[in-house]
């Protein structure tokens, strides 16, 4: 399995397994992580920690050996599957945290972007590499980013391709905590047991709900927007070569 689930005591963690691809998320990646926050709806889980398996990284992204693969048929269902992972995580009815080591970038920073709260190491970096091999992001950067950071850092990011240190993802509130590295995890397990002690489960789903209604119901129309866009991008000719010029890119460490 691409992730690993457990949960305990009204917590849940989902941590993606994938640690010799950096933690990329493939199509199998994304529908095991829908699977299990549908799954949590049948326990009593109050909060749910996401991580990445090792310090390197949260999630480098999209897996681009598996995207160049694809025919256009199974392109846009990945970015199907992109769009419903990060709105299944989002609109969850348990508090989210994002435990972030290493790289979150891409997706990986969308998928984290979802969490209501956000640890990082203070050696994580982050950013929205997909302008730089003529892609755009798929699940939500264009939308939660202006959100949490405001439109001009996000064009910045999202426009320019460049990564930022963790001291600037605090600072933009990108992030909501830096702890010193590899602590991340035990840092967000903490926060989330300490949490699910004392909330209601059904007090979460209710606020969430609420929140989600109340600032304008959702990204859905947005996400249609960038599935349609990525829909093109993914015929021309400039994205196929630039997945290709990365995924054949020599690995570093």
């Amino acid at each position: 399995m691409p992730i690993v689930v457990e949960v305990k005591d009204r917590v849940a963690s989902v941590t993606i397994d994938r640690e010799e691809r950096r933690n990329a998320l493939d199509s199998e990646a994304l529908q095991a992580i829908i699977d299990a926050f549908e799954g949590f709806r049948l326990k009593d889980v109050t909060a749910v920690v996401i991580a990445g398996r090792g310090t390197k990284a949260f999630s480098a992204g999209g897996d681009l050996k598996a995207t160049h693969a694809f025919s256009t048929r199974e392109a846009q269902h990945h970015s199907y599957l992109w769009q419903k992972c990060t709105e299944t995580v989002d609109e969850a009815p348990y508090a989210t945290i994002a435990a972030i080591e290493g790289y979150c970038l891409g997706g990986g920073l969308e998928l984290a972007l979802t969490c209501d709260y956000r640890i990082a190491s203070s050696a994580a970096q982050f950013g929205f590499p997909e302008i730089t091999f003529n892609a755009v992001p798929t699940g939500g950067g264009t939308l939660r980013a202006p959100r949490a950071i405001g439109l001009n850092r996000a064009r910045e990011m999202l426009l320019f391709g460049g990564r930022i240190d963790a001291k600037k993802a605090l600072d933009w509130g990108l992030v909501s905590e830096l702890v010193e590295p590899a602590t991340a995890y035990a840092s967000a397990m903490a926060m989330a047991e300490a949490y699910a002690a004392k909330v209601d489960p059904v007090a979460v789903a209710t606020l969430k709900q609420v929140l989600i209604a109340g600032y304008g119901g959702g990204t859905r129309p947005g996400h249609a927007m960038a599935y349609l866009a990525d829909s093109v991008m993914m015929l021309q000719p400039s994205f196929k070569d630039g997945v290709a010029a990365v995924a054949h890119r020599p690995k570093k460490d």
